[in-house]
């Protein structure tokens, strides 16, 4: 994979971190939690502090369609409302691994940044009332951004898929930055880091109608899928996570 140059925006003042000491006590409250059963807590010298590891079942996809099967939910998934008000800009990053043996299937989701009411499952947003900027595995390990915007069609719009690729067994460090377009304007954009390098950067984007929708926060999700059996885990698996933390400008700096 090719790279670019690191521009100065991607050193924001950080503004909250979890190494998880606590597991998930300084997240504050947490909104649409799902699937907390599936976690444990593990200690891994490569990593501040505790990991937490993901558990997701052979045969699993999305958690909606596993309620509607009357299944148990794989994986999980929450909100948390950590950036601070007002804020247009802003940096996620974490640290995440894939074991050895890890199957992509046909892709999964990744925990990403979130507006309003954070959309997701179909929900295309209609006029301010969300967005949401997960990542996403995809075939082979491609990465790629699944954003859901006021132009997205039946699901998520893929932005920057294959800029970037997950290697099984090995600890990736992410970066997500995200800027909200201006009211009218269609000049929003994300970027990603990979490894510290900045591997893809799309413009162009509308997140939002009016100056009212904000970032919000952190869309923590982990699942395979898609909603039909061709997305499906083909194995008991997990997915691990560490070393959450959040930057942005001066609030309402791009």
């Amino acid at each position: 994979m090719g790279c670019i140059a690191m521009p100065s925006y991607a050193r924001a003042p950080k503004v909250w971190r979890s190494d998880f000491e606590r597991g998930l006590a300084d997240w504050g409250p947490l909104h649409n939690q799902w699937g907390l059963d599936n976690h444990r807590w593990l200690v891994d010298p490569a990593v501040s502090g505790q990991l937490l590891r993901v558990l997701i079942r052979k045969g699993s996809i999305d958690p909606g369609s596993m309620v509607r099967r009357g299944l148990p939910r794989s994986g999980s998934g929450f909100k948390a409302a950590l950036v601070p008000a007002g804020s247009i800009s802003a940096t996620l990053r974490y640290r995440v691994r894939f074991p050895a043996d890890f199957e992509f299937v046909r892709g999964g989701k990744l925990p990403g940044l979130y507006g309003g009411l954070g959309n997701s499952g179909g929900h295309i947003p209609d006029d301010d009332e969300g967005f949401s900027s997960r990542l996403m595995w995809r075939e082979r390990g491609d990465g790629e951004v699944y954003a859901y915007l006021p132009s997205s069609k039946v699901y998520g719009t893929s932005l920057l898929r294959g800029a970037f690729r997950f290697t099984p067994g090995q600890w990736h460090s992410v970066a997500q930055h995200v800027w909200l377009n201006s009211a009218g304007q269609a000049d929003g954009s994300v970027a990603i880091e990979l490894d510290g390098r900045l591997v893809g950067r799309q413009g162009g984007l509308v997140f939002r109608q009016s100056d009212r929708l904000v970032i919000n926060g952190v869309f923590f999700d982990c699942f395979f899928g898609g909603n039909d059996d061709s997305w499906a885990a083909r194995a008991d698996t997990y997915v691990d996570y560490a070393e959450f933390e959040l930057s942005t400008p001066a609030v309402g700096g791009r």
